[in-house]
């Protein structure tokens, strides 16, 4: 699965602990999708790994060995001029986007210092990596769009250098954790009665996937594809205490890494324990994130390289 908003939320909080105040010590960009930071911090020597690759975007520390090739990419080339021994000052996520932004402190060829901003979008197949001058003009992107591909694609934003950067469209959903329970019920009242509950929740906020949309409804009417009228008040209720919990948790940054093996392979992963799937999945706790996704996309890349 991509890595959805709340995953996300759960990644830069272990980010920052880890990376600010870090210094940038290498740069090397082992794919075409991929750039791998060394950083040295107060809490030793990371590597975090930005991945723009459309099928598995995301952000990491990762202790998977990957290839330094010979030949820098010019991407890379750019990353290691403008960010080989900056401070990263910040890791941050605007609310409930796929976006990730690390803000550095860099030395520019005067030895002046200056703000730089190195921006991963995790959206599926428009993922991209940024990197920004201290004004939000694009240095340079692992990805360039330009005029057609924007347009063929659905996309509003062209990213190109010297251009001013611009987040991704937000979508026109509400975002859960600004709403109390008066709010949240509000939206609910207002809901078709025959709307299955899950498509109901992907279809009003923003962040939640639909594994746990489903898993919302599963837990308020016992399946997974429950619709509305058939909750009942008493199953509104639940459905609203299921939300507001999931909810809390977000907020307080309590999140359980969680694997999903079904058959011994893994199938998927998110932020909380499963029940939907019952005895056919095995749910696997994780200490990090980190080392979920590390565990992971290599069992994934391995049964892919078994496949083909």
């Amino acid at each position: 699965m991509p890595l959805d908003a709340i995953c996300l939320t759960a990644v830069v909080e272990e980010l920052k602990k880890t990376l600010v105040g870090g210094k940038v010590d290498k740069i090397y960009q082992p794919t075409r999708d991929e750039v791998v930071l060394a950083v040295r911090g107060s809490r030793g020597n990371v590597r975090l790994l930005l991945s723009a690759n459309p099928s598995h975007p995301r952000a990491q520390l990762t202790q998977l060995p990957r290839e330094n090739p010979d030949a820098p990419p010019m991407f890379c080339m750019l990353l290691r001029k403008h960010l080989t021994g900056a401070r990263i000052l910040d890791v941050a996520q605007p609310p409930l986007e796929r976006v990730v932004e690390l803000r550095l402190e860099a030395l520019n060829e005067l030895g002046d210092r200056v703000e730089r901003r190195l921006v991963l979008e995790a959206i599926s197949r428009r993922s991209n990596l940024v990197l920004l001058d201290g004004e939000g003009r694009i240095l340079d992107c692992i990805r360039h769009v330009d005029s057609g591909l924007a347009e063929h694609g659905g996309m509003t934003r062209i990213l190109q250098p010297g251009m001013f950067y611009h987040l991704p469209p937000a979508q026109a959903k509400q975002d859960p954790t600004t709403l109390d329970r008066a709010g949240l019920k509000r939206l609910l009242e207002a809901a078709p009665e025959e709307a299955q509950a899950d498509k109901w929740l992907l279809d009003t906020f923003g962040g939640m996937s639909p594994l746990v949309c489903r898993e919302l409804a599963h837990r308020a009417g016992g399946a997974t594809d429950v619709r509305l009228n058939v909750l009942g008040e008493a199953g509104r209720e639940r459905l609203l205490d299921q939300l507001e919990t999931l909810l809390s948790g977000i907020r307080e940054n309590h999140f359980t890494p969680t694997i999903l093996n079904k058959d011994g392979k893994p199938s998927d992963f998110t932020f909380f324990p499963v029940e939907q799937y019952g005895t056919l999945v095995q749910s696997i706790p994780f200490p990090t994130f980190s080392q979920l996704l590390d565990q992971f996309y290599e069992q994934r890349e391995n049964l892919e390289r078994v496949k083909t």
